[in-house]
C-alpha cells in the first residue's frame, strides 16, 4: 500500500548580542497525506460471507439502483438517495475521477494536512569569575498555523467508508441498496474534521541553566 506524500522544509536563524546573547528562530513545515482508506459497503455485498466489499462508482444516475428505505422513521426515495449520491460523488475527487469503475483497496487518499511548528530561544551568557553562566528561555509552539486560524493545521477525514447499506438482490438479481446516513439525515459531504490533538496547537515553555 503507499503511504501518500510528504514535503517539508526547516529552517534556523541565530543573532548573537555583542557577546553576552542570542536569539534564535526554527520553523519546520510539513505537508503530508494523513491516511488512505477504501469506500466499500456496510454489509456483504456479493455473498461470500465477508464484509468491506468494495464498491461500484456509477457513472452517472442512470446506474444507481437505490431502494427507497426508512431511517430514524424518516423515508428516504430512492431518487433522494441517487440525489444525495450524485452529489457526495461531485465533492468527492477520486470518486468523480474512478466513475464507471470499482473502487481500489486503499486508493482513497485523504486530502492532505499543512501544517507548521516554530520554536523560539533566548539565550544569555557571562562570565562570572571565569567560569560561563547561561540560561535559557524557550517556546515550542506545535501546529502554529492553528494559533494564527482555527480552520489551519486541521486534518480531515472521510464521515464514512461505508457509504452504501442493505445490499440485496432484486427480483431481476440486480444488487440494490441504500445510502449511508449521519444522525439520520443522508450523507452529501464526504469529509469532517479529524479532532485529534495535532489538529489543534500546542505550547511548551522551559528554562535552563548551566554552568562550568
Amino acid at each position: 500500500a503507499s503511504p501518500g506524500h510528504r514535503f517539508y522544509i526547516q529552517g534556523s536563524y541565530t543573532k548573537q548580542y555583542l557577546g553576552f546573547g542570542a536569539t534564535s528562530v526554527a520553523v519546520f513545515w510539513e505537508a503530508r497525506t494523513i491516511n488512505n482508506t477504501s469506500y466499500i459497503f456496510a454489509s456483504d455485498a456479493n455473498g461470500d460471507g465477508a464484509n468491506g466489499d468494495l464498491i461500484y462508482i456509477p457513472r452517472d444516475k442512470s446506474e444507481m439502483n437505490f431502494v427507497d428505505g426508512v431511517t430514524s422513521g424518516i423515508t428516504y426515495t430512492a431518487a433522494q438517495q441517487a440525489d444525495a449520491f450524485e452529489a457526495y460523488i461531485q465533492q468527492d475527487k477520486y470518486l468523480r475521477e474512478h466513475r464507471g469503475q470499482y473502487a481500489e483497496r486503499g486508493g482513497v487518499f485523504l486530502p492532505m494536512v499543512k501544517r507548521m511548528d516554530l520554536s523560539l530561544t533566548q539565550d544569555v551568557f557571562k562570565n562570572i569569575k571565569g567560569k560561563r553562566n547561561a540560561g535559557q528561555f524557550r517556546i515550542d509552539i506545535t501546529n502554529f498555523g492553528n494559533l494564527l486560524n482555527h480552520d489551519w493545521g486541521v486534518g480531515t477525514r472521510l464521515v464514512n467508508p461505508q457509504i452504501l447499506t442493505s445490499p440485496s438482490a432484486d427480483a431481476n438479481g440486480a444488487l440494490t441498496y441504500n445510502l449511508q446516513t449521519l444522525n439520520g439525515t443522508l450523507l452529501t459531504n464526504p469529509y469532517q474534521t479529524s479532532a485529534s490533538l495535532g489538529d489543534v496547537y500546542g505550547l511548551m515553555l522551559s528554562f535552563r541553566y548551566t554552568f562550568n
